[in-house]
Parts: C-alpha cells; structure tokens; sequence
C-alpha cells in the first residue's frame, strides 16, 4: 500500500472539506512523513541491537556450526529489516508494510528459539529452549515497532508476538516428551517440585502464559505512549496556529493567556477602549512615483516599526488599512491605564518615526510624515468573521472620532492629535507626566459628527529634509 501525496488526497475526496478535515488530513500527512521517518530509525535501532546481540555470542558463545547458524539467522533478520526500510523509502505504507514484515520477524524468531538448531551436537528438548526467557527478544521487536509512532503497528507486533509465543506454547505441550505439572504447586511437595523443575522436558504452562500476559501489557502501554504522542502533536499544532493567529495582533505578554482560552473575547459586549490610528502622508502619491517593490518595503517596515511600538505597550493591533495602522488599548480586557498607553504609544511612534526618518537622512533617502490620531470611549467589541479567519472587531464613535482626528492632523500641523476624553482618563489615572509635550487646542468640528471635539496636539516639529512625504 503506497502513501498518497496531500494534494492528491484533497483532489480525490468527493465533498468539500471543512476547515478542520482538511486540518486533519493536513495532519495526517505530517504524521504519515514521521512513520517513514521512525521506519528509518527503526531500522537502525534494529541493526545496532542485531549488532549488539551477534558481538555478545561472538564474545561468550563457542564457534561451531550451531553458532554459525545463529550468526546466519540473525543477519537474515537484518536482510528483513533491509527490505521493509527500502520499500517504505520507495513510498510503501510504513504500517502495512510494517505488518507484514513484523508478522514474519515474530514467526522466525519464535522458531529461532523455540526450535531445534540443526547443526547443534545434540538436541535440546523443546521444553527447556522455552525455558530459556527467550521471548525477552520478541519484547525487543515489540518496542522497535513503537518508532514508527504507529500505534496500529505497534498494538500489532505485540499482538503477533503474543499469538506466536501462544502458539510455541501450543506446540511445545503437544510434544510426546514433554511433562506439565499434573497439580498445582503449593499442592506438590518441595522436593517433587525441585525434581519436577530440574527436569528438561518439564514446561510450566503458567508460567509462559504470563510471560504472553507480559507481552500484551507492554504492548499496550507502548500503543498508548504512541497514540497519547500523536494526540499531544495534534494539540500542539492546533495550540501553535492559535498562538501564531493571536500574535499577529495581541502583544507576546497576552499571547499565552489568550490561546489558552476556547472564548478569549468572550461575547459582544460595551467597553471603554483606547483607540489609535496612524497613518503615512501622502502615501498615494509616494506609490504612483515609485516601483511597486519600494512601496511594499516602506509598507512593510512602517508596519513592522509601528506595531513593536504598540506590541511594547501592552496594545494589540486591530487592523492594517493600506498604510494605515488601528491599534486598540483594552483588548481584549479593559485596564485603568489604558489610555496613558495609548498615549505613550502614541508619542513613542513620534518617536520612533523621528529615529527611522534619521537613518534615512543618513542614507540619502526621504523621509516620512507620520500623523497620529486617539482617543478614548466606549466601542462594541465582540469576534467576528468565520472558523476560516475568526479576527476580533472593534466598532463606535470612539474609533471614527480618532480616524477623523488623525485625519485632522495636518490641518492642525499636528504629530499627534487626541481627544479631550483620553487626556481626562489619563489624569484619572494620575499619569499627568505622559502629558508632557501635549498643547490643549480647543474645540474642533470633525466630519460626521454634529458637536465639536475637544482636542489635545503634540505640535509636528519642523522637518529640515524638504523631501517629507507630503499629503496627495
């Protein structure tokens, strides 16, 4: 059986998928990419303990024909693995494949040490090749097939071993010379069991169906341990996408609270949130006079700058418009200091601008005007969108008044124009030093709104590059 590529898995299913089968099967072939990558270590694990086993006959067992046989057997074993790594490279299920394989590596071994070596000078009764723990080795076969991390493959081998050695048992019993315990122990004497036990041809039934009991425990655990594995990758991915979502937004510190959480927004609700715009000037004009990869590059770096700056204040981005940033400051949960934030942020991307449009100077390059607008006040805040793109939306008049007066900026020759209702929430909180810098201007009309806005600018400072991008 060969493993089907994704994409030819998604073209063959005859019905759309939703957005979680198709996550599944996405995990589906991550997974089946690591069982052919367990094969690979299977295989090596496999001949390191073949390896291992021939140096320690070599070592302390006696060269003769019986030995040579067992060296011949133990590398026929390592032709097996040979064959099942090769095939699983060439795009063969490493399960199915590894089923049968397996199923063959367990029937050999069993006749390996339950057998009669024919080269050997005299025959051990099959009784007492029974006697000798060798099913420990089928243990050994059991635990490489959890490399695979192949819970079906695993619970199979175990299985297999458990039927095998079952069926050595079988066999052993049905032979004419061997002698089973008539009574149970602690009905026996001691020295009728000490004749009984020091017998070769004796075989204690209890005793090796326990060891199949063994078998079948160890292989259980090793199928749970495999498919727990599986099931903590599977959460670890889908935790992963959930984190790497939130991050485009939140800053890191919130990141980890919010992906743990099934509802992190909670439902639609009313809450006081501080609200900041930004925006490039003349950013249309700037994209008509020059090559489309310059105007994604300042795009992209604006973004970048921006967004740390908000990150570093404990706000989350809200949306990217074009050359325009929204960062909101109280989301998903509402803090006292939200608006000295959204303030801070605010003259922290003056700031910042001010330290990009240095290094461009110093390169001979133009720099750019940055106007910012914010305020503070209720909004509606709930999630919106689809399992495909879940975002979460903020909407009122206190977004379309800090919109508008980012917009109002270069009329009033401002860097940063905010509301009278963000400063009055700033100096309820006693942060009346991030005020610092901030002229109170008045009363100003904003579009959209019948009653004038009070407002506070940080004044645009005098640029000496009269290459500043300018408003088109």
């Amino acid at each position: 059986m060969q493993v089907q590529p994704l994409p030819e898995v998604f073209a063959a299913t005859a019905t759309p998928l939703n957005l979680e089968q198709r996550r599944r099967l996405r995990l589906g072939s991550l997974l089946a990419k690591a069982e052919r990558e367990g094969a690979r270590l299977q295989f090596w694990a496999r001949t390191a303990a073949l390896l291992a086993v021939e140096l320690f006959f070599a070592v302390f067992g006696k060269w003769d024909p019986a030995s040579a046989f067992t060296f011949s057997t133990i590398f026929v074993f390592f032709l097996i693995g040979l064959v099942y790594y090769r095939l699983v490279q060439k795009g063969f299920s490493p399960v199915w494949t590894g089923v049968v394989f397996g199923t063959l590596d367990m029937v050999l071994l069993t006749l390996l040490l339950v057998g009669p070596n024919p080269f050997a000078e005299f025959a051990m009764p099959p009784a007492m090749n029974m006697r000798e723990a060798g099913f420990q080795y089928l243990l050994i076969f059991v635990c490489l097939g959890a490399l695979t991390l192949s819970p079906r493959l695993a619970a199979w081998l175990g299985i297999a071993a458990a039927i095998c050695w079952t069926a050595a048992i079988v066999w052993v019993v049905m032979q004419p010379s061997t002698i089973i315990a008539q009574t149970a122990p602690e009905n026996m004497l001691l020295g009728e069991q000490l004749r009984l036990y020091f017998n070769p041809n004796f075989v204690d039934v209890v005793d090796q169906l326990t060891h199949v009991v063994v078998i079948l425990i160890i292989t259980g655990i090793l199928a749970t341990v495999v498919s727990r594995s599986r099931k903590m990758a599977d959460d670890y991915t889908t935790a992963e996408r959930a984190r790497s979502n939130l991050a485009r937004h939140f800053s890191p510190n919130v990141v980890d609270e919010l992906a743990s959480n099934d509802e992190p927004f909670g439902p639609v609700r009313r809450q006081d949130v501080a609200v900041l715009f930004a925006d490039i000037v003349g950013f249309t004009a700037y994209s008509e006079d020059h090559p489309a990869e310059e105007v994604f590059e300042l795009l992209r770096t604006f973004h970048r700058r921006m967004e740390q700056v908000v990150f570093d204040h404990g706000g989350t981005v809200d949306n990217y418009i074009g050359d325009c940033i929204m960062a909101t400051f109280g989301v998903p949960r509402p803090a006292e200091d939200d608006a000295v934030r959204a303030l801070r942020c605010a003259q922290a991307m003056a700031a910042a601008v001010e330290e990009w449009n240095s290094s461009s100077r110093a390169k001979g390059r133009a720099p750019i005007d940055v106007r910012i607008g914010c305020q503070y006040g209720p909004v509606v805040l709930g999630a919106i969108g689809s399992e495909r793109n879940l975002s979460v939306a903020v909407v009122g008049d206190t977004c379309n008044v800090a919109s508008r007066l980012q917009a109002m900026c270069r009329e009033l020759d401002a860097e940063v124009c905010v509301g009278a209702d963000l400063i009055e929430a700033v100096k309820q909180a006693g942060a009346e030093d991030a005020l610092a810098g901030m002229v109170e201007h008045g009363p100003i009309h904003v579009r959209g709104r019948d009653h004038e806005v009070e407002v506070w600018i940080a004044p645009k400072p005098v640029l000496e590059n009269s290459g500043v991008l300018i408003a088109s």
